[in-house]
């Protein structure tokens, strides 16, 4: 008896492993390399560890999308186990070469005798649990019967209405990966800056830049985020990814302040694995949601 619909994703989807693992979702890991050392985010590289790489060398680890052999061993294993389908989404296109592998994998697949056709590559256009938020979404849809082409259709229509942003805590790693000169950098360090980082057409760009202290600064940013936008939002979930400690307290401010507003039906607590990590440095907390269609 075949099975429907196999998903496949990769370790910036940020969601939790063991719900992963629950729902037999194959996750790719991005390679982080510190130094010479090739590591796979989140097997053998947690942000802790990259954090105090960054500081020791003072530079940014280098990472690398899964790989095409990687893409192509995992299809190959999804048909092998008797699934129809395939469907794949990850981190957006236009930040990652991750996605093109995957379609390249795909291809591959014709000299086994396996329609390319059956592998569906969806583009999520966003970085960490935006491409999540698709990922628990096509779950629910293959629950219900939908077939893996309609599957597609669905998620590429609700990418374009994700909406990520996040608040940076530290200007060092966007100094590091050459995102702020250093001019910028020391001003905004003495004048403490904390820049929002959106998501837009797949891309980052810097939003809104706020003063102050963070607690401060995660503050206004919710309000402005989330509360003055609320109407306009879906009220099934929203994410809150960091990349803080577990008991911080930023962390449980955030979520009381989102449950306390009666809309969302679900406020899940993700935290930023590796990959994501290295881009915007350790203290940094964000908002995914989805507007109204």
């Amino acid at each position: 008896m075949q099975k429907r619909v196999k998903f496949v994703t990769d370790s910036t989807c940020d969601l939790p492993r063991t719900l992963l693992r629950d729902h037999d979702i194959t996750v790719l890991s991005l390679h982080v390399f510190l130094g010479e050392r090739d590591c796979l985010d989140g097997v053998d590289l947690q942000p802790d560890e990259l954090f105090r790489y960054a500081q020791a060398s003072q530079r940014l680890p280098h990472t690398a999308a899964a790989s095409v052999l990687e893409f192509y061993e995992a299809f190959k294993k999804a048909f092998d186990d008797g699934y129809d389908a395939v469907l794949y989404t990850g981190i957006s296109a236009a930040l990652s070469s991750t996605l093109q592998n995957a379609m390249m994998a795909a291809r591959e697949l014709a000299a086994l005798g396996i329609d390319p056709a059956r592998v569906h590559c969806v583009d999520s256009m966003q970085l960490s649990s935006g491409s999540g938020e698709l990922l628990l979404r096509g779950l629910k849809l293959a629950e219900e019967g939908w077939g893996a082409a309609e599957i597609a259709r669905e998620l590429e229509g609700v990418a374009p209405r994700i909406r990520t942003s996040f608040v940076v805590d530290t200007l060092e790693y966007l100094h590091m990966g050459g995102r702020c000169g250093s001019v910028a950098y020391l001003a905004g360090s003495m004048l403490k800056i904390h820049p929002m980082i959106e998501v837009n057409g797949g891309k980052m760009r810097v939003g809104d830049r706020f003063h102050g202290d963070i607690a401060h600064c995660l503050e206004i940013y919710r309000r402005k985020t989330i509360e003055a936008r609320l109407e306009s939002l879906e009220p099934g979930r929203v994410f809150i990814v960091h990349t803080f400690g577990e008991a911080a307290p930023e962390i449980k401010r955030a979520e009381e302040a989102l449950k306390s507003l009666n809309y969302f039906g679900e406020v899940r607590v993700a935290h930023a694995g590796a990959t994501i990590s290295s881009h915007c440095g350790p203290g940094t907390l964000g908002y995914i949601t989805v507007m109204k269609a």
